[in-house]
């Protein structure tokens, strides 16, 4: 073989090996756009009119868990804990919902995440509708008390170092149910 066709060879190698390295970060960049696409407000209002009678429903069955909890969108609570456990009715209620996961906190609030994206090595970015009963500011934890705002777009949120920060926002839609914009990160 000769010196040029080598030369050739790894040309044609090089620029199809960066080809497909682009073509992963246009579509790894595409796909973070999508799942961290976040609604207007309207539309988790809208949502929430829709299935207003199973969001009460839910709301007030979470009332008997006790402590914070995640529920999965199989039903599953405390899936990490001793206490593991699937419950059919609430699998029912979140995908009657279309919710990704509910989390019911300590002060007996609920939030029920409908849009946004959470990992290790990323901020997490969730909406979606939440219910806190009248008394649960006087439960809430330092630092996660929800603070009320006129309106969850990024630019009307406070920022920090060019993004949102940390933060859980709320819109009323009606007393005790609000949407909700959680932003964190680690």
């Amino acid at each position: 073989m000769s010196l040029k066709t080598i030369r050739k060879a790894l040309i044609h190698v090089s620029l199809s090996a960066m080809g497909l390295l682009l073509i992963f970060v246009i579509c790894l960049f595409a796909w973070l756009r999508w799942e961290q696409h976040l609604p207007r407000d309207q539309e988790a209002r809208r949502q929430f009119v829709a299935h207003k009678a199973a969001y009460i429903h839910f709301a007030s069955l979470l009332r008997s868990e006790t402590g914070s909890k995640v529920i999965g969108i199989d039903g599953s609570i405390g899936m990490h804990t001793g206490d593991a456990r699937i419950v059919p009715e609430y699998r029912d209620l979140i995908r009657n919902l279309g919710a990704k996961f509910v989390t019911v906190r300590e002060d007996g609030s609920v939030e029920f995440a409908l849009w946004g994206f959470g990992c290790a090595i990323c901020s997490d970015s969730y909406m979606g509708v939440r219910y806190s009963p009248a008394d649960a500011n006087a439960r809430a934890r330092p630092g996660w008390t929800q603070k009320v705002v006129t309106s969850l777009d990024s630019k009307s949120l406070p920022q920090e170092n060019g993004s949102i920060a940390d933060g859980l926002y709320v819109v009323e839609i009606e007393p005790e149910w609000f949407v909700y914009r959680l932003e964190y990160r680690e």
